[in-house]
């Protein structure tokens, strides 16, 4: 009743919500396209072989994607104002790690530590939102997130190869010192507290083994390749996953207190929102790996064409993210979300049939098709998933959330190093 009074008093406190918890999304997203651009000065500065530099990037994908779910739960136990800022404090203690690092696997060490903090962010920023805000804004307000995430995306790469080549490589990370300290302070003022369940006890055997499952799978996946599919250590990766992930679910079925409370699977809602982002980003994620191909090797553009005609999809996800998710607070998600996905498909289709004596417009309006589609899916299905659950489960919640994004994407590129293409990699 407190909390709904002081909302009366400052109906501006959803905003300023918005303001610090944007400012994580945004450092976040940005951090991974500034990386990525920052690789090739990587393996000059250090002398090392791409196989090497490429756990710059893997390393922090798989800490922040085995984390994620605990994240979520250790949010919903202590409070998530504390566990997120907790997060923006560690990410920004650990980029200026990364910034003064003197070799490779400190680097790669120091972005261990940027993943942990960016698993304490991830899970919590929708939540913080989806509880700041009414229940009638929901839609619109994880669609504003949608479009600060499509923001960091598209202007990490531009911002990187700025701060590389006029600054150096090790900015990439110093940028986001400034930014954890400011958005820590503010935040610490101007977040309030939230519902905590301090009488419950922390599932470490759960978060372990779930780490241990979700690590595996992703290094069997990503190192497959180039190890050997029929390989032992290929082979152990995968076993381990599977060990893991059996010896997971068993302990969350007898532990009072679960990382994971997989009663929640039985909510038709929750499944279904769960199961369509996880197919959805499985089935984009491709797109953005081989449309530079068909760009630069078969239409003959260069790289930065390339990349700006890339850029359409995030762009187009930006401007019409907030839309759909208010449409989706009016007439609902389950409509909106199909309509969504519906259009994605069809977009995805006609990439198939792209020719090979094509021009760069006609692949350019199948992507904003298939962008508008992603556009008006993401948001009401996000909805969906917060709606079907009771707020004192939202932390959890955001890291499944997060936790879907990151495994479609990561499981659609199979044994690809992270972000390189094969022939790249080879």
């Amino acid at each position: 009743m407190t909390g709904m009074l002081e909302e009366q008093v400052d109906p501006s406190y959803k905003w300023k919500v918005l303001g610090v918890v944007g400012s994580g999304v945004y450092m976040v997203t940005l951090d991974a396209g500034i990386v990525n651009v920052a690789l090739p000065v990587l393996t000059r500065e250090f002398n090392a072989p791409l196989t090497d530099i490429q756990w710059v990037i893997l390393a922090y994908v798989l800490c922040i994607t085995g984390l994620l779910l605990p994240a979520g739960r250790l949010a919903d136990m202590l409070g998530r104002r504390e566990v997120f800022l907790g997060g923006f404090i560690l990410f920004g203690a650990a980029s200026a790690l990364c910034g003064v690092a003197p070799t490779v696997p400190l680097l790669v060490g120091a972005r261990v530590l940027q993943g942990v903090a960016g698993a304490l962010m991830q899970a919590n920023m929708a939540a913080l939102l989806t509880q700041a805000f009414p229940a009638r804004e929901r839609g619109r307000t994880l669609g504003l997130n949608s479009s600060i995430v499509s923001s960091g995306l598209l202007s990490g790469p531009v911002i990187g190869g700025i701060i590389t080549e006029q600054l150096g490589w090790r900015w990439a990370f110093f940028i986001n010192v400034p930014i954890s300290v400011v958005a820590m302070f503010v935040g610490l003022r101007l977040l309030r507290h939230t519902p905590v369940n301090r009488n419950q006890r922390f599932d470490l055997a759960g978060a372990a083994l779930f780490l241990l499952a979700v690590v595996a799978l992703l290094l069997g996946l990503n190192q497959g390749e180039s190890w050997g599919w029929a390989s032992p250590l290929t082979l152990a990766c995968f076993g381990a996953a599977v060990a893991s992930a059996v010896a997971f679910i068993w302990v969350e079925r007898r532990v009072d207190q679960p990382t994971v409370d997989l009663d929640l699977f039985r909510n038709r809602g929750f499944s279904a929102s769960a199961a369509a982002a996880f197919l959805s980003f499985l089935a984009i994620s491709p797109v953005t790996l081989l449309m530079p191909f068909y760009f630069q090797l078969v239409l003959g553009l260069p790289v930065g064409q390339s990349g700006l005609l890339l850029a359409v999809i995030p762009a187009t996800v930006a401007l019409l993210a907030p839309v759909s998710g208010s449409l989706s607070d009016r007439f609902g998600s389950r409509a909106i979300a199909s309509a969504g996905m519906a259009i994605q498909t069809a977009g995805m289709l006609s990439l198939v049939f792209l020719p090979v004596q094509g021009a760069a417009l006609d692949a350019v309006v199948r992507l904003v098709v298939m962008g508008v589609g992603m556009a008006i899916f993401m948001s009401p299905n996000a909805s969906a998933m917060f709606g079907s659950v009771p707020r004192s489960r939202l932390g959890l919640v955001g890291g499944f959330q997060a936790l879907t994004r990151n495994l479609g994407q990561l499981t659609s590129f199979f044994g690809r190093p992270t972000g390189e293409p094969r022939a790249q990699a080879a």
